[in-house]
């Protein structure tokens, strides 16, 4: 009888927890969505689509494909569009006026229409980088419209927002790994026959449906504010010890980079850029995100003076480094790009320096301007780019006399291969970013397959340097008779890379040195006794077997009646020297017909005398 009872009780308190938890969840959900029923909605059909998508056969979805893509992409891109508009009307306190949210929700759907229709439609480079920038702005509209026009704590509420993400998308993969262990036992104990894309689907379910209403029920309203004890303790410790430090480590190896560049007078390369862009981008957003603690931490307050100072040298090598990469080659859209964040990088240094970490509202606001920019009107990333390359293209068929009434026309003049490769890179850009018509010199209905007969030649590829290649080989298991030598050295080398090898025998230190993958230098006791220039020999065998052209070729290998085609023999006063090359091969410089030597693979016989 007790047993029953506390049965009872343990039943009851079960039901009344998931009461609890489903009138919750309801409670959740109904507020979520009277505050921001549009986005939910988008959500919802996002989650939508992409369950079709993994349900449907893949050949019935090849015709729809794009379709669904360019759906997906407005939609998602609606999320923080619809999160500003409502956060707008909020900041006005204007939430309750039924008639403006009525019509706000139906300017939305006429705008993501819109865009839909004439915007977006392919998912080609340029509409879908146009799409992300114009997500990328809106989602800064969503951080700092509650904050218009000057507010305090911009920074204590951003990082409310992030620390509420990251406890969001905590809860949803706990939540998401228990559901898929729980079907995964049914499946596995119960019934045989659960669809296995249902694991697929919960996760769907998990970050389109649970994410939203977790993530923007209670999230901060117009009237919440905040003061510094709402920072969140964790991400002040990771940014304080460990973001901080470590952009001060990377900011002294870019100066001693910098460095490096002023003593040897090369210039930085493209990569530099990225570097320089990307560590400016953390160290703006540490130093926006520490700004609370300026006036509160000594730390704080020397980083940022410090690095809103020297960042400007950084940011001077970054400009050199891209507008070497313009001068020679022109504008694309990631050049472009990486100078204007480079230009808001230097606009933003300034604005701190003056502002000491006031009305920080204005680097969001800011990024958002120039997102839009960078992708409308006529100064856009991809309009530039396209005039940047046809200049290009029309300055190197020039020299040729190439164009002839305005368009291009083969002639008798032989073109560089150089000019070969660079016509054909711009080609390329045109056919995979834009649409070669996009060229003005080209033959109306012009295709890459008529490179021949347009320009007298074929379509080129790859680095100025290697479009001829050498590759020999010998037969591994064929025999060699060896007689006379006291050492073998294993001959393992690549280009650019100084191989090194040492041994001690009765007559000392024998040591051999193989530099830039040819150079071979022998040793005895610190004297050098023989050195040998690899090139001369591989030259030999260029010579006589050749090489392929325009790709890189099957291994030559050695007849095996010609064993002595990959056997150097040499012998000085002080050594004797074998070399049984295995493998050999390098590129040939198309303009001058130089080698070079990119790998070698062999057996070293030497016997000192």
């Amino acid at each position: 009888m007790i047993s029953n009872e506390k049965n009872n009780k343990t039943v009851a308190g079960l039901v009344l927890v998931l009461r609890r938890y489903l009138g919750f969840s309801v409670h959740a959900f109904s507020i979520t969505f009277s505050r921001f029923p549009v986005t939910l909605l988008l959500f919802f059909g996002l989650a939508a689509i992409i369950i079709y998508r993994i349900e449907t056969p893949h050949e019935q979805l090849k015709n729809i494909n794009v379709i669904l893509d360019r759906l997906s992409g407005v939609m998602a891109m609606g999320i923080p569009f619809s999160l500003s508009i409502a956060l707008l009307i909020e900041k006005f306190g204007q939430e309750k006026n039924f008639i403006l949210r009525m019509s706000s929700y139906l300017a939305e759907l006429v705008f993501l229409s819109l865009y839909y229709l004439f915007l977006f439609t392919d998912t080609n480079m340029v509409a879908v980088t146009r799409l992300l920038m114009v997500t990328l702005a809106m989602l800064l509209c969503f951080f700092f419209i509650p904050y218009l026009p000057q507010r305090n704590n911009f920074e204590i509420y951003v990082t409310s927002i992030i620390t509420r993400a990251a406890t969001t998308a905590f809860y949803t993969v706990v939540l998401a790994l228990g559901l898929v262990a729980t079907l995964f036992a049914i499946k596995s104990l119960l019934y045989n026959e659960m669809n296995s894309k249902i694991y697929g689907e919960t996760w769907v379910l998990a970050w389109l449906v649970f994410v939203p209403v977790h993530f923007l029920y209670n999230l901060p309203c117009r009237n919440d504010n905040f003061t510094i004890e709402h920072f969140n303790k964790i991400i002040k410790i990771m940014l304080l010890y460990i973001v901080l430090p470590i952009i001060s480590i990377y900011t002294i190896v870019l100066y001693i980079y910098f460095t490096k560049i002023i003593v040897t007078h090369v210039w930085p390369k493209g990569i530099v850029s990225y570097l320089v862009v990307s560590y400016t981008a953390a160290g703006i957003a540490a130093i926006f995100l520490v700004s609370p603690f300026r006036e509160q931490n000594k730390w704080v307050k020397v980083f940022t003076a410090a690095f809103t100072k020297l960042i400007f040298p950084l940011l001077l090598m970054m400009f050199i480094s891209i507008g070497i990469r313009i001068s020679e080659f022109g504008f694309t859209e990631n050049r472009y790009f990486i100078l204007i964040i480079g230009l808001w990088s230097t606009f933003v240094m300034v604005f701190l320096n003056i502002t000491k970490g006031k009305n920080n509202t204005m680097l969001p606001i800011s990024l958002a301007v120039i997102a839009l920019l960078t992708v409308f009107g006529p100064w856009n990333a991809f309009e530039v780019s396209k005039l940047s390359q046809s200049n290009r293209f029309y300055q190197i068929v020039s020299k040729y006399d190439l164009i002839q009434n305005g368009k291009v026309v083969a002639n008798s003049r032989p073109v560089e291969t150089r000019d070969q490769r660079e016509i054909s890179g711009i080609l390329r850009y045109f056919e995979r970013y834009h649409k070669l018509h996009d060229l003005k010199y080209l033959p109306a209905g012009f295709t890459m397959a008529q490179m021949k007969d347009t320009f007298g030649f074929s379509e080129v590829y790859g680095d100025v340097r290697t479009d001829k290649y050498f590759n020999y080989y010998r037969d591994r298991f064929l025999p060699l008779s060896i007689s006379g030598y006291d050492l073998l050295f294993r001959l393992e080398s690549f280009r650019y890379h100084a191989d090194i090898k040492e041994i001690n025998t009765a007559k000392g230190t024998i040591r051999l040195l193989l530099e830039n993958g040819n150079y071979l230098t022998l040793f005895s006791n610190d004297r050098k006794v023989y050195e040998y220039d690899l090139l001369k020999y591989v030259q030999t065998l260029y010579d006589k077997y050749g090489t392929n052209i325009g790709e890189r070729p099957k291994p030559v290998g050695i007849p095996n009646d010609r064993p002595e085609d990959m056997v150097l023999t040499d012998e000085t006063a002080t050594v004797k020297i074998m070399i049984v090359f295995q493998s050999i091969d390098g590129t040939v410089n198309p303009d001058n017909n130089e080698l070079s030597i990119n790998r070698i693979e062999g057996d070293i016989f030497v016997t000192i005398k």
